[in-house]
């Protein structure tokens, strides 16, 4: 329904444009010496506003490439923020499903994880596991 109206709006302006392109009677003088040029109005007008249209685009571009590297570089830590955090999750899973090595490793991809909490625990739990394992190789 927005873009109904804003096509709706958009045709009527094209249209009152029109019409008042009919009335203008008016024309501008541009002169560079030597030259001598005569526009319409409304001609003069389009070409304005072409011309902030255009210097507007290359300002956004250029706003847009000077802050691509920290756009680069915040994509990349949101990256590697889910990567650990999905790790988190492949390791809560093989806690659950008893499989303390695939556990082990995947808690050591998840080192920068939203849940650090939860990795704390993780890792607490792996951790008795692991002296057990020492105590029974000692023994």
């Amino acid at each position: 329904m927005r873009f109904a109206i804003w096509l709706l709006a958009l045709f009527a302006l094209a249209v009152s444009v029109t019409l008042l392109a009919r009335l203008d009677q008016g024309y501008v003088i541009v002169v560079f010496p030597p030259w001598r040029m005569e526009l319409s109005f409304m001609l003069t007008l389009v070409l304005l506003t072409g011309i902030f249209l255009l210097v507007s685009f290359l300002l956004h571009l250029a706003r847009t490439a000077l802050h691509l590297p920290e756009d680069l570089r915040n994509w990349r830590k949101r990256r590697h923020q889910t990567h650990a955090d999905q790790a988190l999750l492949a390791a809560l899973r093989a806690h659950f499903a008893g499989d303390e090595r695939r556990m082990r490793k995947h808690l050591s991809q998840a080192k920068d994880c939203t849940a650090q909490d939860l990795l704390a625990q993780l890792q607490a739990s792996a951790a008795p596991t692991d002296e057990k394992v020492m105590t029974q190789a000692g023994a």
